[in-house]
C-alpha cells in the first residue's frame, strides 16, 4: 500500500556540502539492511531534538544504522520504506503538536490513507510533556494511536516522561531507554565479530568549522582576486526564515513599580514589511534571542578564542542525515555562533555531561561525569546542574581540565530556540493608531511617517513580558536568555535626544495561529480571567471587541500582588471601565493581607 505526498520535496544541497543520500538509496537501504532505525523528533523547545540524537548516536555504537530528523523535514513519500522507527513528540502550548511536527500530523490523518498503509512499520513513541497540564502528552498519544490505526505494529511500549518528576524527564526516559535497547538487541542481534563500541569511543563531529584561508584574512595581502572573493562571502548573523519579518522596538518600559520585586515590561514592536500577513486577537508572537556581547567575551577569553574569534569560516556539514539549521549561515565566526546561535548559558541536559567525558584527560573529573549519567547518579546530577540551574558555561568552569575543539561546538552546546510570546494588542486597533504611531515614535531623529510609501502599512505589536530574574539556591542571580536581551535593546523612543545617533533595535519575527478564539457575535458577553502577564492575550481579545466591534459585555479578571506596584495596565483598565464598556475586578492578594492585619 502506499502514503499519497502531493507536497513532498527533496532537500536543497549547496555544491561544498556533502550530497545527501537520494530516495532510491534510502529505500535500498530500509529493503536490505534490516539493522535500519529511524529516529523522527517533533520539538519546540530542542530538548525532544536532544533525546533523539542522543538516542542515535547509542543506536550506532550498537551498529544501527540511525538516522535522525524532525518530523516535517522527513520526506514522507519514504515512511512506507520504514521498518524500525522511534517517534519522539513534545507537547507545546495546551496539549498542542510542536511546530516542525505539524505538517507531519497533518499528512497521517489524511482520510484517503487506507488502513493498512504502515502494516510493514514496527514502532514506538516517547512522549515529553508536563503532566500539570490537563492535556498531558496528547501529541504523543495521538501519535501512538493513529499510527496504529494505519496498521503500523507497536514493538515496544510507549512512554510518557513528565517534566513534574523531580528528574525531570530524566525520570522516565533512562528506563525507557534501557528497556528499548534490550527489545532492539533481541530483534536485531549485533552481527559477529561485531561487538558494541565502548562509550569511551566518540564519533566523528557532525560538523567541521573550515577557517579562511589567511591569504584572505590578511589585511596586508595585496591580491584582488582573494579580496573579492572575501567580499563576496561576508559572515551573516541570520538566514531570514520562512514567514519571518523584521520588527523596530519602538518601545521597552517597566509598568511594575520601581520596588516591586519583578520587572515587567510593555514592548511596543512596529512591522512595516508590505507582504506582512498581519495577525489576529491572540496570536502568538516568536522571536530567536540573542547572548550579550560582554557574557560572549567572557566564554571565549576563557576557551581561548579570543585570538580566532571574528576569523571568517565556512560551517560544513559531514553527516548526510545532520543538516544546519536552516536559520544559520553556513559562513560565520565563532563569536557570531556564540552570540547568535549557540546558548551556553542555559542549563545542561544529561547529554551535555555524556559528551563532555571525551573532552577531558583528568580522569577524576571523567569519573565524576560517568557517575553523573549513570542511573545511581540521577540524584547527584539534579543536585549539582538543575536544582541550581548551573549554566554550561559555570560546568566547565568547574571541570577546568574539559576542552572542546571547534568541531564539536555544534555538536555539545544547544541552539538558542526560539521564544513565544502572546500578543497584547489587536491588529485592527493597531492600524488604527498609526497616525499617533508617527508622531510618538521618531527613528533616526525623523519621525515614523504612516505612509513614507503611499498607502504603506504598518503593524504595531504590543508584548508584556516579565523578565526573568531570580537567584538560585548557590545565592547566584539569574536572568533568562532572552530577557535579558529584550531588556538591553534600545527602544526608539529612547533615542529621541540621544546624540551617539544609536540605531534602534531590530530582529526577526514570527506570527503563530493562537488557541483562544472570539466569539463571531460581539452581542455575546465575554469574561476574560488573565492575571499577571497572563493578562496580555486578553487584552488583545478586549481591545479587538472594544475598538473593532464596539462591543460594551466585557469582564476582566485580573490578579496581582499589589495594587500600586503590579497592576498592569491600571489606567487603561479604569478608563475603560468608567466610559462603561468594561467591567473589572482585581484581586490583589498582598493588600488583601494588609487589610486583614
Amino acid at each position: 500500500m502506499s502514503l499519497s505526498t502531493n507536497n513532498a520535496t527533496a532537500p536543497s544541497v549547496e555544491t561544498h556540502q556533502q550530497q545527501l543520500i537520494d530516495a532510491k538509496h534510502l529505500e535500498h537501504i530500509a529493503i536490505h539492511n534490516p539493522r535500519r532505525i529511524l529516529f523522527l523528533y517533533g520539538s519546540q523547545t530542542g530538548c525532544a531534538q536532544d533525546v533523539a540524537e542522543n538516542a542515535a548516536r547509542e543506536a550506532r555504537r550498537m551498529h544501527f544504522s540511525a538516522t535522525v530528523s524532525a518530523m516535517d523535514d522527513y520526506d514522507r513519500s519514504l515512511l512506507i520504506r520504514e521498518h524500525f522507527v522511534v517517534f519522539i513528540a513534545s507537547t507545546t502550548g495546551q496539549g498542542e503538536e510542536p511546530d516542525n511536527m505539524k505538517k507531519f500530523w497533518k499528512f497521517l490523518l489524511r482520510k484517503s490513507h487506507p488502513s493498512d498503509a504502515l502494516d510493514h512499520m514496527e514502532y514506538t513513541v516517547l512522549g515529553l510533556g508536563d503532566s500539570s497540564y490537563i492535556k498531558f502528552n496528547w501529541p504523543a498519544k495521538k501519535l501512538y494511536k493513529r499510527l496504529m490505526q494505519l496498521g503500523a505494529v507497536p514493538f515496544y511500549e510507549p512512554a510518557y516522561a513528565d517534566d513534574q518528576h523531580y528528574l525531570g524527564v530524566d525520570g522516565t526516559l533512562g528506563p525507557w531507554l534501557t528497556g528499548l535497547w534490550k527489545v532492539a538487541l533481541e530483534k536485531y542481534p549485533i552481527p559477529p565479530p561485531l561487538k558494541i563500541i565502548p562509550e569511551d569511543v566518540i564519533f566523528k563531529n557532525s560538523f567541521s568549522l573550515v577557517f579562511d584561508p589567511k591569504e584572505l584574512i590578511d589585511p596586508t595581502n595585496n591580491n584582488n582576486d582573494a579580496h573579492s572573493k572575501q567580499q563576496e562571502q561576508q559572515p551573516l548573523d541570520f538566514n531570514q526564515e520562512p514567514n519571518s519579518y523584521l520588527a523596530t522596538l519602538l518601545t521597552n518600559k517597566r509598568i511594575t513599580h520601581e520596588k516591586h520585586n519583578q520587572d515587567v515590561r510593555h514592548i511596543e514592536l512596529l512591522v512595516k514589511d508590505p507582504v506582512f500577513p498581519g495577525y489576529h486577537p491572540g496570536d502568538v508572537l516568536t522571536m530567536r534571542p540573542r547572548n550579550l556581547a560582554k557574557d560572549v567575551d567572557e566564554f571565549l577569553e576563557y576557551n581561548g578564542w579570543t585570538s580566532i574569534a571574528d576569523d571568517p569560516l565556512t560551517i560544513v556539514e559531514n553527516l548526510s542525515d545532520h543538516q544546519l539549521p536552516k536559520h544559520i549561515p553556513h559562513r560565520q565566526t565563532v563569536r557570531s555562533l556564540l552570540t547568535n546561535h549557540l546558548n551556553v548559558f542555559m542549563t545542561p541536559r544529561t547529554s551535555f555531561f555524556q559528551l563532555l567525558i571525551h573532552f577531558t584527560s583528568n580522569e577524576d573529573e571523567k569519573d565524576k561525569l560517568r557517575e553523573f549519567i549513570s542511573p545511581a547518579g540521577q540524584d547527584d546530577l539534579y543536585t549539582y546542574s538543575h536544582r541550581v540551574r548551573r549554566t554550561i558555561f559555570e560546568v566547565l568552569a568547574d571541570f577546568k581540565d574539559v576542552r572542546i575543539p571547534l568541531d564539536y561546538m555544534l555538536d555539545v552546546f544547544p541552539i538558542i530556540m526560539p521564544r513565544s510570546f502572546s500578543i497584547a494588542s489587536a491588529p485592527l486597533a493597531s492600524v488604527q493608531e498609526q497616525t499617533q504611531i508617527a508622531v510618538t515614535a521618531p527613528l533616526n531623529g525623523e519621525a515614523v511617517v504612516g505612509g513614507d510609501v503611499e498607502g504603506e502599512l504598518q503593524w504595531k505589536i504590543d508584548l508584556c513580558i516579565a523578565i526573568v530574574h531570580y537567584k538560585t539556591k548557590l545565592w547566584k542571580w539569574r536572568t533568562g536568555v532572552c530577557t535579558k536581551w529584550l531588556k538591553s535593546l534600545h527602544a526608539a523612543d529612547e533615542l529621541v535626544s540621544d546624540e551617539d545617533k544609536k540605531e534602534p533595535s531590530q530582529f526577526w519575527i514570527r506570527i503563530q495561529r493562537g488557541t483562544l478564539k472570539l466569539p463571531k457575535d460581539p452581542s455575546v458577553p465575554l469574561i476574560c480571567i488573565g492575571p499577571g502577564t497572563g493578562v496580555a492575550p486578553m487584552r488583545s481579545f478586549l481591545h479587538h471587541r472594544i475598538y473593532a466591534q464596539g462591543a460594551t459585555q466585557n469582564v476582566l479578571f485580573f490578579g496581582c500582588r499589589k495594587r500600586e506596584r503590579d497592576y498592569h495596565y491600571r489606567e487603561e483598565w479604569e478608563q475603560l471601565k468608567s466610559e462603561g464598556r468594561l467591567k473589572v475586578f482585581a484581586a490583589c492578594s498582598r493588600d488583601q493581607l494588609s487589610s486583614r492585619r
